[in-house]
């Protein structure tokens, strides 16, 4: 003779089971999906000449500042958005001896070479702008198209926490002869300074903190 069960019972069963199979099932881990990493760096090179007499100015080496907010992607790729800045001056026969700030704003991407969990090599690089301000009355700003290519080092501290390693390199396309750090009128005296050459190269060596979540 089958026994029959009271709706009190068959619930008391449904929910035993259903309690057995969420402790069996293990917790789902977050996967982070956005990164910050803030560098601290030194950059050195670019250079320009006196459009009149052809001496060469140069850009002081100086310590940076970064920014990166990146994307993460499940394929070992990120989605970067970096800001790197640069507080210097103009050094050489310049005219009028000027601080300059020389940023870069670039949009591109990170991809792993090696998911190693001790160090594990990077390349990135990305496209925008360049901006180059001087510090003076005589002059204003020069944005112009650039590019920038990092070769890299992560090394991961926790699951969240990351050390950054990387040397990064800047190039600028500029018109051969082109004045910069020029007012609208085309005067004063640092429009004597224009670009060496067809191109303003910079290198950075940049060491960061990120932060996945």
């Amino acid at each position: 003779m089958l026994s029959r069960k009271t709706p009190v019972g068959l619930f008391l069963c449904v929910t035993a089971l259903v309690n057995s199979a969420v402790r069996a099932e293990p917790p789902a881990s977050e996967t982070p999906q956005f990164e910050v990493t803030s560098f601290i760096g030194y950059r050195v090179g670019g250079d320009f000449r006196l459009v009149n007499s052809g001496q060469p100015v140069n850009v002081a080496d100086h310590a940076s500042l970064a920014l990166a907010f990146d994307v993460l992607s499940p394929d070992r790729t990120q989605y970067e958005l970096f800001y790197d800045r640069q507080s210097t001056a103009l050094s050489g026969e310049v005219p009028v001896p000027t601080a300059v700030k020389v940023e870069y704003l670039h949009i591109g991407g990170l991809v792993a070479l090696d998911e190693s969990p001790h160090v594990r090599p990077y390349l990135a690089g990305g496209l925008g702008v360049t901006r180059l301000t001087p510090n003076s009355v005589l002059g204003s700003d020069d944005t112009r198209f650039s590019i920038s290519l990092a070769l890299g080092l992560r090394v991961p501290a926790s699951q969240h926490f990351s050390l950054r390693l990387e040397g990064r390199g800047f190039l600028t396309p500029m018109n051969v002869d082109s004045a910069v750090f020029c007012r609208s009128d085309q005067s004063g005296a640092l429009c004597e300074v224009g670009a060496r050459g067809s191109w303003f190269f910079q290198f950075g060596f940049l060491a960061g903190a990120a932060y996945t979540f």
